[in-house]
């Protein structure tokens, strides 16, 4: 079994990749940030990085941290797919579980954007409820985001790095170059 974990800021691309791989090579793939998501709709909330923040603090207070990807891993496990992603590893914690759970069979890839103000641009193209209206405030989410979750550790960790700065085309030839080095496992 391999699983094909994307790390990276908000706004990097990471369900870009994910998405990618599902459509051009049967990847399939499990979002933690959906599984939050469902959650806040289940308890009747609506899904703002502050509730969908606290609802993680709480799972993780509960449940530990590493919960999501633990559940999603668990749930890879269950359907038995031979190779999966996962969308949402953020913290050192995160890629712990991931290689307890599946050793080397895991594969970090992180997604990166060195310039936040493409990341916001991106993100505010997205248009979902949950992002920042401004490029201040979205800096001042990365920062949080950051300090709670301590992404620049686990993208540290990363096997492989793609950059996104560029059009969705480049992204898919890095992503395809990856694939076609075998370092990407799509059987």
């Amino acid at each position: 079994m391999k699983v094909i974990g994307v790390v990276g800021d908000i706004g990097s691309g990471k369900d870009e990749v994910l998405k990618y791989l599902r459509n051009r090579y049967g990847v399939p793939y499990i979002s933690t940030g959906d599984m939050v998501r469902q959650i806040a709709r289940e308890e009747g909330l609506e899904g703002t990085r502050e509730n969908l923040s606290a609802i993680s603090k709480r799972c993780f207070t509960e449940m530990g941290r590493g919960c999501f990807v633990r559940m999603a891993g668990q749930e890879i496990q269950k359907r038995g797919w031979k190779v999966a992603g996962i969308s949402g590893v953020r913290s050192p914690d995160d890629v712990a579980v991931m290689k307890e759970m599946f050793g080397d069979g895991f594969i970090l890839v992180r997604v990166d954007i060195k310039d936040p103000a493409i990341r916001f641009e991106r993100v505010r193209l997205r248009g979902e409820r949950r992002d920042p209206p401004t490029l201040a405030a979205f800096q001042e989410q990365d920062r949080n985001e950051e300090q709670e979750f301590q992404i620049n550790k686990a993208e540290a960790m990363a096997d492989y790095k793609i950059d996104n700065s560029g059009t969705l085309e480049e992204l898919r030839r890095r992503i395809d170059d990856l694939v076609a080095s075998k370092k990407l496992p799509i059987v």
